[in-house]
């Protein structure tokens, strides 16, 4: 099991035992596998990333978690109990917002309260929480139109984070996003996991994304159907840049890896 000091005494949160997926392609009886023998644990409170080129089973993978696909071979276990539909324990943020335009920053992020069936008092509560959290207090009554890219994203981390999940998959919820923004919410991410701790598998495409965010970085390959290499980054994050050496030659690593025929 993999062990980081600062984890030791922490329970796994999700674990995945021998998981494969295929599909069987349209007009054909092929099979076509997607995923072949997944095993990873993740503890409470780690940050791990999931990287590699498109068509790799990432997103599939991240999908499988989030319950949106209930038919597969092997174990997902959140907490021991087997993963089988969507919870709101199993949050997804995706990369575009997923916001309803029509609907204003409060409302975006109170609707999902209302199907959680929590009272209105209790969700005034949660939601303004959360806005302020984001640093978006000031824009609740705002329609999701009047909102910047980054601005979206943050309201749709607050939403998803007023559910009070056990597990927050990121699906490349900053891949749209200019540079200077990436990196302000890399930094509000970071503060968050900070005092809240909770348990996020992150994907993404972006070796230096995965990097900065991760306490484990999970490199995965279309040609071996998953996991090609993990590496720990044991580097404090508040620590990590660019320009750090330490943290380019791990990039340059990762980079060498990623990219071989295997």
């Amino acid at each position: 099991m993999y062990i980081q000091n600062e984890y030791v005494d922490r329970k796994v949160s999700l674990d995945l035992k021998n998981v494969s997926k295929q599909y069987l392609q349209p007009h054909t009886e092929r099979i076509h596998t997607v995923l072949e023998n997944i095993n990873i644990e993740i503890l409470e409170g780690e940050i791990v990333t999931i990287l590699g080129k498109s068509g790799c089973g990432k997103s599939t993978l991240l999908n499988l978690i989030a319950g949106f696909e209930n038919t597969y071979g092997g174990k997902i276990l959140l907490h021991g109990k087997a993963v089988n539909d969507i919870s709101p324990e199993r949050i997804m943020m995706f990369q575009e917002s997923a916001l309803f335009p029509w609907l204003t920053a409060y409302q975006n992020i109170e609707i999902a309260l209302k199907m959680a069936k929590i009272p209105k008092k209790q969700r005034e509560e949660i939601v303004m929480h959360y806005l302020e959290i984001v640093g978006l207090s000031d824009y609740s009554h705002s329609y999701i139109h009047q909102l910047s890219g980054g601005m979206k994203q943050r309201v749709a981390l607050a939403r998803a984070l007023s559910l009070n999940p056990k597990v927050l998959l990121m699906d490349e919820p900053f891949a749209a996003l200019d540079i200077a923004i990436k990196k302000s919410l890399y930094h509000e991410l970071l503060a968050l996991h900070n005092k809240h701790r909770k348990t996020i598998l992150f994907v993404t495409h972006n070796i230096n994304e995965a990097v900065l965010l991760g306490d484990r970085v999970i490199v995965m390959s279309p040609q071996l159907y998953g996991i090609k290499n993990e590496y720990v980054i044991d580097i404090p994050k508040e620590q990590r840049s660019d320009n750090n050496p330490i943290i380019k030659n791990i990039i340059n690593q990762i980079t060498s890896d990623l990219y071989e025929n295997n």
